[in-house]
């Protein structure tokens, strides 16, 4: 069985008597999204510590880097359309207590099979909140890992007292679905084109979030763990602060997006060869920006085609698109830095993505089409 072919709820509409709880729900399940992501970045300036301790070089990097998202595509393929019909809290509840069985695993991680396991879990719960937490935020808007573990009861209690979206419930099956497209050719053409450019933006994190910490110890000679740290951090800081305060007219256009991100990459692949810490900065943070107009342009995109209806399974797919950019070409790379050296490696990814995000551009279609999807 491919598709769930259950009726697909209305959403139960908020009235004014619940607009304080909608309003407190809406801020709550942000926050706990933004935890949830937080949370999925930790491991990654640990990896430079993991891989002498359990003995693993840079292919084992990446392909740690790859089961997290292979774990979010599960999540996304198998889980996405429950909420649509179970509801949004019991699958964002299952998605916390996923992301601590992850955190438990990390803590006593001690061989590379556990930190596989641990990774896949963590994936598997960034993919349900993916999906699920937007497609909620959408409605109602009208030492280190003991940290992070401790916060998840919290955050718990902040799902459990958020009101529900999803009026009609009905149990839930796992099924494997097809992704999803909008059925218009205007619309579909355009969710495409969108969800290309995600997968380019994606490749960028993956490379930044697998192999960028050692190409800034070995390549850059950066040393300091907490200065690896918040070079990495610096691409998804700009990226979320991009999509916070991008101006709208950068949003309308479709030039900023592939001009960033297509700048980006060649600075910071320049510096990378050049030996410069600077200029491999400032490629950062033009990648950062490109990443963060490409994610907001494309959610907008993906809402708009939406059937109110079915949100979370349209968005499924888009992020679906998202993850697999970071999949095949971080293995990839992991692969070439086997055959070659980690510089050449990147170069060939950066050339990747410039060549997929100018394709993605070229024939934007200039209409808004009203969604309608499958």
């Amino acid at each position: 069985m491919l598709e769930d072919s259950a009726p697909v709820p209305h959403r139960r509409a908020v009235s004014p008597f619940d607009a304080p709880r909608t309003r407190a729900g809406f801020w709550l399940v942000a926050a706990v999204y933004t935890l949830v992501m937080m949370g999925s970045t930790v491991p990654i300036p640990l990896y430079v510590l993991w891989a002498p301790k359990m003995g693993f070089g840079p292919f084992t990097t990446t392909l740690v880097f790859a089961v997290y998202a292979l774990g979010t595509v599960v999540a996304l393929v198998l889980c996405s359309p429950m909420s649509d019909r179970a509801g949004r809290r019991p699958l964002l509840t299952a998605g916390l207590l996923v992301t601590a069985l992850s955190t438990m695993l990390f803590l006593v991680a001690g061989d590379v099979g556990t930190l596989l396991v641990a990774r896949f879990l963590s994936g598997l719960g960034t993919g349900v909140y993916t999906a699920t937490a937007t497609a909620t935020l959408n409605e109602l808007s009208g030492p280190l890992f003991w940290v992070f573990l401790a916060t998840l009861a919290p955050a718990l209690v902040a799902v459990a007292i958020t009101p529900e979206t999803v009026a009609e419930r009905h149990t839930p099956r796992l099924v494997v679905r097809r992704p999803t497209v909008p059925d218009q050719r205007a619309a579909r053409s355009e969710f495409l084109r969108a969800a290309t450019a995600v997968f380019a933006a994606f490749a960028v994190c993956g490379l930044f979030s697998s192999l960028v910490p050692a190409f800034l110890r070995e390549e850059l000679h950066v040393h300091n763990y907490a200065a690896v740290s918040a070079e990495v951090a610096l691409l998804f800081f700009t990226a979320v602060a991009t999509q916070l305060t991008a101006p709208q007219a950068w949003l309308d256009s479709r030039w900023p997006t592939p001009a960033f991100l297509v700048a980006g990459v060649a600075v910071f692949e320049t510096g990378l060869w050049a030996g410069s810490l600077p200029v491999f900065v400032v490629g950062t943070v033009l990648a950062g920006i490109g990443i963060g107009l490409a994610f907001r342009r494309g959610i907008g995109v993906t809402q708009r085609l939406a059937d109110p209806r079915r949100r979370a399974d349209l968005l499924a797919s888009y992020f679906l698109a998202a993850y697999t950019g970071t999949i095949i070409p971080t293995l990839a790379l992991g692969l070439l830095d086997q055959a070659t050296n980690e510089k050449a490696a990147s170069l060939l990814l950066a050339v990747a993505v410039v060549v997929i995000t100018v394709a993605a551009v070229r024939t934007a279609p200039r209409q808004h089409p009203t969604h309608a999807t499958r």
